[in-house]
């Protein structure tokens, strides 16, 4: 169960942090440091925490940890997307997504009734599983001149603790939003959302592109297969469907017209209207060093970047995200012969994509697909026997790769929609295996296996 928590704000002043630091310490702290009164006392409670090594660490400690991780837990949910998170997972590392497929119709007929009564009906149950992902830390040095300075002024010791916390935070939160980017772009890429065509976005052919908006927006409340990855019969009301938009097309259109898609007046579709600079506008050399060692990350090609760039909108089920934080603590640790204290902000994340959830993508081009091939073209199998064919989809305008599979001969061989042919005990014989795209069905590849 993934859970939120309210946005917390640093808004004490000098003299309050550092009463409430004196309040909480130990006794041997209260003892050498006095109460502050205003902010001329400030300087004098300075000076003699900084004559103690250990009332500087116990004073840092207390600041960073009370105060810091007060700032960094309320700032979680800050960052340009944060309406797609689905808040911080309390258990365990992965999320089970269970979808139940629309039950079957059947027929009354009292005459088999009697037949029938006791066999089962299996429901059509699909799961998806969203593993964590994402495993990253961010580091921040304080040394003890910077911690001195912080008794200078009024604002000093707001002001250290701003800028300990923004160094990690503003790292971790620009991070996390490049990676929802990149995961967007990828499954655009990939074919993994509905594409609609749209003229090329230009001012004078806003409007148009908006009515394809509204339509699509209209259809995504209707129970349909056409829109999900899974390919499961699903709706989405308007209240949970978020436009992303192109930061260029949303200058040139008319906003009223486009909160009116969404039946909603234009305070409450602000909430609904997401902004991004590009959808292929990622920072790749930050990308890069981000993932260096992920083996799931693949650099996205310039070409595809560049076509991710014509895009105006997408149209998403806020489901479609599936984004939590599994973990995010801060720790510390001081360095005696150097003199400084090291921070390490720990953030632990899952960041996926719902299969069931409808997400649609408007493209200027026509979507087709432009060939299906398989590998391998031909197999020889034995009895019982198993071989996993591959289908390679080409495509425009990011059409969906998604193919069905098909046995010319199921007393033969048959095959899964994995692509996973095997062959029948005691059969033998040529079979055909056809992978028709599911997209445009006039486009297929066969693969020849053999059993024996």
């Amino acid at each position: 169960m993934a859970t939120t928590s309210s946005s917390t704000t640093l808004s004490a002043g000098a003299v309050d942090i550092l009463n409430a630091i004196r309040n909480s310490a130990s006794a041997n702290y209260r003892d050498y440091v006095p109460a502050a009164g205003d902010y001329s006392d400030i300087r004098e409670i300075g000076a003699i925490i900084m004559d103690y090594p250990a009332l500087q660490n116990e004073f840092l400690n207390a600041l960073i940890n009370r105060i810091g991780r007060v700032i960094l837990s309320s700032k979680q949910y800050n960052n340009p997307w944060s309406m797609f998170k689905k808040g911080t997972l309390e258990y365990g590392e992965t999320i089970e997504e269970v979808f139940v497929e629309l039950a079957k119709p059947f027929e009354y007929d009292p005459a088999v009734a009697e037949d029938e009564l006791f066999k089962r009906q299996i429901p059509d149950v699909r799961a998806a599983f969203h593993v964590m992902n994402y495993r990253k830390f961010y580091k921040t040095t304080v040394q003890r001149e910077t911690l001195r300075q912080a008794f200078l002024s009024a604002d000093g010791i707001a002001n250290l603790v701003t800028k300990i916390i923004d160094s990690l935070y503003t790292g971790a939160n620009y991070d996390e939003f490049q990676t929802m980017k990149y995961m967007l772009a990828k499954h655009i890429a990939n074919g993994e959302l509905y594409p609609v065509e749209v003229t090329t976005p230009i001012s004078d052919n806003a409007s148009s592109i908006v009515k394809s908006i509204k339509n699509t927006s209209n259809m995504f409340t209707f129970m349909s297969s056409d829109y999900n990855r899974a390919g499961v019969h699903t709706y989405s009301n308007k209240d949970d469907q978020f436009i992303v938009i192109n930061s260029e097309f949303e200058a040139t259109m008319d906003v009223d017209v486009l909160a009116a898609a969404f039946n909603m007046d234009k305070a409450e579709f602000a909430g609904h209207r997401v902004l991004v600079d590009n959808f292929g506008s990622l920072d790749t050399d930050r990308l890069n060093e981000l993932f260096a060692d992920n083996e799931w990350y693949e650099e996205i090609d310039d070409s595809v970047l560049e076509a991710l760039n014509t895009i105006p909108a997408v149209l998403v089920d806020r489901n479609w995200f599936m984004i939590v934080d599994n973990m995010f603590t801060l720790r510390d640790q001081e360095n005696e012969q150097g003199l400084y204290w090291n921070y390490f902000y720990h953030v632990w994340k899952t960041f996926s994509a719902s299969p069931f959830a409808n997400a649609a993508v408007f493209v200027a081009g026509t979507p087709a697909v432009t060939t299906v091939t398989i590998s391998p073209s031909s197999a020889s199998v034995t009895n019982g026997q198993t071989v996993l064919l591959t289908a390679t989809v080409t495509t425009k305008n990011f059409a969906p790769k998604t193919v069905t599979w098909s046995s010319s001969k199921e007393n033969i061989a048959t095959v899964n929609i994995y692509g996973e042919v095997t062959a029948v005990e005691g059969a033998s014989g040529t079979v055909t295996i056809t992978a028709t795209s599911t997209y445009d069905t006039t486009v297929s590849a066969d693969a020849t296996i053999t059993v024996s």
